[in-house]
């Protein structure tokens, strides 16, 4: 019991270095970007030290803010559902190589990470233009106008963030399926499942962790995004990342900023809170499934017997 106290209060020890970075970095942020969003700001004067709800009220009154907000949100989910649907099938042909061929995978999902996304948005400004390749291309077969444009819409964005955030979702389903044991996999195939129901009743359910992690991570970072959704997007198509940047840095307006970059945080860690507890129902219901089957089995088993 000594010892096991001892272990336990150098457990906590250790825990302290990383708290205190986690506040200073974060919590301490965070807490003073709530205090400035309550502070008033007046144009000619600039911030005022007098704390009211008047951006918050402003900000949730105009039905502008709300149609941004809607759209950050929307886009965000449909390069969340594109990035499942592209990443997994290349997460399982990753794993599945070998050699060669599996290095320049890696290479190939890891370049995203080591360039700009500055640059690759522009890139698709190159390929999407008016006087781009698949513009071109498309006009030339007749499929498109040459008057018309793939840039500066809400398609443009959702290939421009699929494009930079689909390796995160790649590498956390390479890792969950990494970790399945292919014996369990032998043993189905052993029993006469056929690849697919193989693939359905094991590796996918076990690498649903994965999937969740990457949803999760490519969600987060769309909701923040600011230079893919701004340099495709074009005015008409703004990202409410754009607009707390405008008021911060373009008006100076850093409360009313500070309560959009409030709203998106919370909106954000909502719907975050809300998929969590849904992946906990079905883990639950899973569970649930898991320990009837076994019950019926058992009884069966002891019928049988008798």
């Amino acid at each position: 019991m000594h010892k096991y106290a001892l272990s336990r209060r150098g457990w906590l020890l250790l825990l302290i270095p990383p708290l205190i970075v986690l506040g200073l970095l974060y919590l301490l942020p965070v807490f003073n970007l709530i205090r400035i969003s309550f502070v008033e700001y007046d144009p000619q004067v600039g911030i005022i030290p007098n704390y009211q709800l008047g951006n918050y009220v402003e900000l949730l009154g105009d039905g502008f803010y709300f149609e941004v907000l809607w759209r950050t949100i929307r886009l965000s989910l449909l390069t969340t559902l594109f990035c499942a649907l592209l990443g997994y099938p290349i997460a399982v042909y990753l794993i599945r190589s070998t050699g060669w061929r599996q290095t320049a995978m890696f290479i190939i999902l890891l370049m995203p990470l080591v360039t700009s996304v500055t640059v690759m948005s522009y890139g698709w400004l190159i390929l999407l233009g008016r006087n781009g390749v698949i513009n071109l291309t498309l006009a030339g077969l007749g499929i498109l106008d040459t008057s018309r444009q793939l840039m500066y819409n809400e398609t443009a964005i959702v290939v421009g963030l699929v494009h930079v955030l689909v390796v995160f979702m790649v590498i956390s389903i390479a890792a969950s399926l990494q970790s399945i044991d292919q014996s369990w996999i032998r043993a189905a195939r052993g029993l006469g499942a056929s690849p697919a129901t193989a693939f359905r009743t094991i590796t996918f359910p076990l690498s649903l962790p994965g999937l969740r992690t990457g949803a999760l991570l490519v969600f987060v970072l769309s909701m923040s995004a600011y230079a893919t959704p701004t340099l495709l997007g074009g005015t008409r198509h703004k990202f409410l990342s754009y607009l707390v940047y405008q008021q911060a840095i373009s008006l100076y307006n850093w409360p009313s900023g500070a309560a959009m970059a409030v709203v998106l945080l919370i909106s954000t860690t909502v719907l975050l809170f809300i998929s969590s507890l849904y992946a906990q129902i079905g883990a639950m219901r899973a569970n649930l499934r898991t320990s009837k089957t076994g019950t019926i089995s058992g009884s069966m088993n002891a019928g049988s017997e008798t």
